[in-house]
């Protein structure tokens, strides 16, 4: 095997316009790598967002590079990708009750487009090996950060909340899928027609237990929280 297709620049391989239609599409694939693990968590910046972000920053670093001297300057074009995705990456941190969130989408989208530019550069090779080793990351950072920190809680938590129609639970239920406690939420009436309670066993590190209870207690409808040891 030739590994210079691998290692090396497209362009060496593929004329143009073959060239530019070959990188877009593997920029489109190094995004959807990255975003397919995104969507399966349900995260904001999903499969289609960083597909769209990884294409974006392919795209606009091969029209830099049809810039010369006497029309503009490249290295400008780069420059402004990082910027632009800055603003985007901040759209998805969130600060509410002294938590902040979105920290690792926002480096995801960086990295992402950072991916993008790799690829608009022409060296494909490295943009599927980044989009691989973002993707490994993110899938195994949360069983190694339990690993190497350890200090893992159980308790439950109890909730008493008003049902608005069922969205309460349904909230409920997607907080526990974000921090992976993936049981059965008994939901239990207490004889008036909107009021529920439910008990919610779980299984945390200190730190993302915190992060838990305080998602639990601002969600609307949730009127009662109260956590028990196990």
């Amino acid at each position: 095997m030739d590994w210079r297709y691998v290692t090396g620049h497209l362009g060496e391989f593929v004329p143009a316009p073959w060239l530019q239609i070959g990188l877009a599409i593997s920029a489109a694939l190094c995004g959807a790598i990255v975003g397919a693990e995104r969507e399966k968590r349900e995260k904001p910046a999903g499969l289609r967002t960083l597909v769209l972000v990884c294409l974006g920053s392919a795209a606009f670093t091969m029209v830099s590079y049809a810039f010369v001297t006497t029309t503009g300057d490249s290295g400008r074009v780069a420059a402004q990708i990082v910027t632009g995705i800055g603003f985007l990456g901040a759209g998805a941190i969130l600060h509410s009750s002294g938590i902040v969130r979105g920290m690792t989408t926002a480096a995801t989208i960086w990295a992402t487009a950072a991916t993008g530019m790799i690829v608009g550069t022409g060296h494909v090779g490295a943009g599927l090996g980044l989009s691989l080793l973002v993707r490994l990351v993110l899938s195994v950072a949360l069983a190694l950060e339990s690993r190497a920190w350890g200090d893992v809680h159980e308790g439950r938590v109890e909730l008493r909340f008003q049902s608005l129609g069922g969205k309460t639970r349904l909230h409920i239920e997607k907080v526990m899928e974000e921090f992976h406690q993936h049981r059965a939420l008994d939901v239990v009436g207490l004889g008036e027609t909107t009021m529920c309670q439910a008990t919610i066993p779980f299984r945390l590190s200190r730190r993302h237990r915190r992060e838990f209870l305080n998602e639990l207690a601002g969600l609307p409808g949730v009127e009662a929280i109260a956590e028990r040891t196990a």
